[in-house]
C-alpha cells in the first residue's frame, strides 16, 4: 500500500529522514556522522568563531617595559640640533630614531645632501640603509657625460668619511642599497609599497632616505594618506625614515596639514626676508636679503627647538649647518 496514501499528511522529506534513523539504529550506530548534515550545530558555531578579534586589542597593563627615553640617530647636520631631550634642556643631538620624518622645503637648499650625508653616516657604523629614488635616474650607464647621482653620492660621501674610493666602497657603499620607483617607468604608488617591504625585509633596513615622497605619487592628492600608511610600516618594523618633500608657491609643504599632521616629525626649510635694517642687524644679514632658515614645526616624541635656526651650506658637501650668524638668543642648546 502507498505509504502516503496511509499517512496522508505526512512529508515525504520526514518520511525518509525516519527511515535512515531506523537503518542508524538497526546497524549499531556505526555509521559514519556528516557534519555537514548539521551546519548550525554547536560545534560548527564555535569552529565559525573568529578566534583572531582579540589580536588587534592591546592590555597595557599587561605589557612590560612601558617607559622609554627617545634614541637619535646623528646625521653630522643641523637636523641634530632640532629636537630636545625630554627635559628639553639639550639638543637631541640626533633626529629621533624610529620616526618617520617630513623635510621639505625649496630646492637647492640642501635637505637631498643633508638627507644623504646622514644615510652616509649610519652605513659607516656598519647599519644596512637604503636610498628611495623618485625623481631622476641612479647611475649613467650610457656614459653620456652626466654627472650621475651615483657619482655625486660617491663624492660626498668620500668627503664626508675622509676615506678613497676603494676603503669607501668596501666599509660603507656596500652597506647602501639603492631603490628605483620613477613614475615614468610606470611605476605606481603599490608597486612602490611591494618593492620597499621587500628590501626593507629581506635585508633588515633601518633607516631610509625617501627622495621624494611627492614624486611617488605626482598626482599630489594623495601625499598625506602615502605617508600615513608608509609610517605605519615603519613603525611595524623599526625604520627610521626622511621624507624629502617640496613646497607650495604658498610656502607650505605639500600635502598640507594633512602631511604635517600625520608626519612623527616635520622639519621646514624657508627663506626668511630681512624686510628692516633692525631685523637684518639681529640675523648678521642686510637690509632686504632673504635667509634659510629651518624649523621644526613638529615631533611627536620629543620637545622641539622653538625658534627658526639660520642655516648655511657646509663648503664642499653642501650639507646643511647651523649659520654662526644665529642670534645669540636664538643659539641652538647644547648637546648631552
Amino acid at each position: 500500500m502507498d505509504t502516503n496514501s496511509q499517512n496522508p499528511g505526512q512529508n515525504p522529506m520526514m518520511q525518509m529522514m525516519q527511515m535512515m534513523q531506523m537503518m542508524m539504529g538497526n546497524m549499531g550506530g556505526n555509521m559514519p556522522f556528516d557534519p555537514s548534515a548539521l551546519p548550525f550545530s554547536a560545534p560548527q558555531a564555535a569552529e565559525d568563531e573568529d578566534k583572531g578579534l582579540d589580536a588587534d586589542i592591546i592590555r597595557p597593563a599587561l605589557l612590560d617595559n612601558l617607559l622609554k627615553q627617545q634614541e637619535a640617530i646623528n646625521l653630522g647636520s643641523v637636523l641634530d640640533d632640532l629636537c630636545l631631550t625630554e627635559d628639553g634642556q639639550n639638543s637631541l643631538g640626533g633626529i629621533p630614531k624610529g620616526c618617520t620624518i617630513a623635510l621639505a622645503g625649496p630646492p637647492g637648499k640642501g635637505k637631498t645632501r643633508s638627507a644623504l650625508a646622514g644615510l652616509i653616516q649610519c652605513a659607516s657604523r656598519g647599519e644596512q640603509v637604503a636610498y628611495v629614488i623618485a625623481e631622476e635616474g641612479f647611475h649613467d650607464a650610457v656614459q653620456a657625460g652626466r654627472d650621475d647621482l651615483c657619482s655625486r653620492l660617491v663624492k660626498l660621501g668620500m668627503n664626508v668619511t675622509g676615506l678613497d674610493l676603494e676603503a669607501f666602497k668596501e666599509k660603507v657603499l656596500k652597506n647602501i642599497f639603492v631603490l628605483e620607483s620613477q613614475y615614468h617607468k610606470s611605476h605606481t604608488w603599490d608597486d612602490f609599497i611591494q618593492r620597499y617591504r621587500y628590501l626593507i625585509e629581506k635585508k633588515q633596513i633601518k633607516f631610509v632616505v625617501i627622495d621624494s615622497l611627492n614624486m611617488l605619487d605626482p598626482s599630489k592628492n594623495r601625499t598625506a594618506d602615502n605617508l600615513s600608511a608608509l609610517k605605519t610600516y615603519n613603525h611595524e618594523k623599526g625604520v627610521t625614515c626622511i621624507c624629502i618633500g617640496q613646497i607650495r608657491d604658498s610656502g607650505g609643504p605639500v600635502g598640507g596639514e594633512a602631511l604635517m599632521h600625520t608626519a612623527d616629525a616635520v622639519f621646514l626649510i624657508e627663506e626668511m626676508s630681512l624686510g628692516s635694517k633692525e631685523i637684518a642687524d639681529f640675523w648678521g644679514g642686510k637690509y632686504r636679503d632673504k635667509i634659510d632658515v629651518i624649523n621644526a614645526v613638529k615631533s611627536v616624541t620629543t620637545p622641539i627647538f622653538s625658534f627658526p635656526l639660520r642655516i648655511d651650506r657646509q663648503e664642499g658637501t653642501g650639507i646643511m649647518v647651523a649659520s654662526v650668524h644665529q642670534p645669540d638668543v636664538y643659539k641652538p642648546l647644547p648637546r648631552k
